[in-house]
């Protein structure tokens, strides 16, 4: 690959892998809300590019997939992660 090449996946890279992060934090600020099914659809099907990604970029160097693969885990953790949790009161 060339300079102009690996330059331009880099950063396509780096493009997906942030709009997989909003897309996971979007999906979680919409719970509850009336868009919450298409936040939803959306963050699924982005999981999907970012999975296919992680695998493509697997040919790319450890560097790549690493990040990738990271940013795929990441998702995963910010969709179940349960932040109002100490506002919530246990009723016996």
């Amino acid at each position: 690959m060339t300079l102009a090449e690996t330059s331009c996946v880099f950063w396509l890279l780096i493009a997906v892998e942030l709009f997989g992060i909003a897309s996971a934090v979007v999906a979680r600020i919409s719970e509850g809300s009336r868009r919450e099914t298409w936040c939803q659809r959306i963050f699924l099907a982005v999981m999907g590019v970012v999975g296919i990604v992680t695998i493509i970029s697997l040919g790319f160097g450890p560097d790549c997939w690493l990040a990738a693969g990271g940013t795929f885990s990441l998702m995963v953790l910010i969709t179940t992660t349960d932040f109002g949790h100490s506002a919530r009161t246990t009723t016996w």
